[in-house]
């Protein structure tokens, strides 16, 4: 089972006490690693590949552009046209509503265009299936933690079983502001 660590920070965005867990990745790999880490067992040269995958994605960008949502690998990934826009009702500081946001009031005015992505219920399942968890602190040393798998990590067959975790998609609060929003809902 792989290992993925973690750790946890405060959300200060919303208030105080408020805390959420943070993938701790191990770097980044840059596109021609993939590739060469994908053609190490096929007669595939990586070169090759990577002029395909390349000419892939450029077909993906063309047909986000006309407004379709288009498949990135055989239910995997799934990239589509997104906005980031909303009106939410202003409140003093003690909380009272002293304007209510209404659909006459809305304005694309401040909106971003993303490009959002979901992944799918089958790859996530699948991830969540075959990930565990290590927390870490800030120096990136182990910390003792809860076991975060359903009944105490053990199915009634004595195996592992991850928790299962939301899935497809959606952004961490104060995480990196990517737009992996959706619902996951392609399989």
């Amino acid at each position: 089972m792989a290992k993925v660590k973690y750790t946890i920070k405060e959300n200060t965005k919303i208030g105080s006490h408020s805390f959420y867990a943070v993938p701790v990745t191990n770097g980044t790999l840059d596109f021609m690693e993939v590739c060469e880490e994908a053609c190490e067992n096929t007669s595939i040269e990586p070169s090759l590949l990577r002029a395909a995958v390349t000419e892939y994605m450029k077909a993906v960008k063309r047909n986000v552009l006309k407004g379709f949502r288009c498949a990135v690998g055989e239910q995997f990934i799934y990239v589509y046209p997104n906005l980031d826009a909303s009106l939410k009702d202003k409140k003093d500081a003690q909380g009272n509503v002293v304007e209510v946001a209404t659909i006459e009031k809305f304005s694309l005015a401040g909106a971003k265009s993303r490009l959002g992505a979901t992944v799918s219920k089958k790859y996530s399942a699948q991830f969540a299936a075959e990930v565990s968890w290590q927390r870490v602190d800030a120096s990136g040393a182990a910390v003792e933690d809860e076991d975060i798998t359903d009944n105490g990590g053990e199915e009634p067959g004595g195996g592992e079983t991850p928790n299962p975790g939301t899935g497809g998609g959606g952004t961490t609060p104060g995480g990196n502001g990517g737009d992996s929003g959706g619902n996951g809902d392609n399989d």
